[in-house]
């Protein structure tokens, strides 16, 4: 019974030994759209954060302009 015991104790560990390492933090956020609730007539643009290095925290980025078409 202990080899057993064993082997399931190492099928566990190994399972979770490459889990992701939740205290590592992003250097970026998602990109998002703006869309304006879809009004065509407002300025839709682009925009996402991204981390500092001096600071450590997330600075968002001056959105992205650009025509469609």
């Amino acid at each position: 019974m202990s080899i057993l015991n064993e082997i399931i104790t190492f099928e566990y560990e190994s399972a979770y030994d490459c889990a992701y390492d939740l205290t590592v933090k992003k250097n970026y956020s998602t990109p998002k759209v703006y869309t304006a609730n879809g009004d065509l007539k407002k300025r839709w643009y682009v925009y996402f954060s991204f981390r500092n290095p001096k600071t450590g925290k997330l600075k968002r980025i001056t959105p992205f302009y650009g025509e469609v078409n």
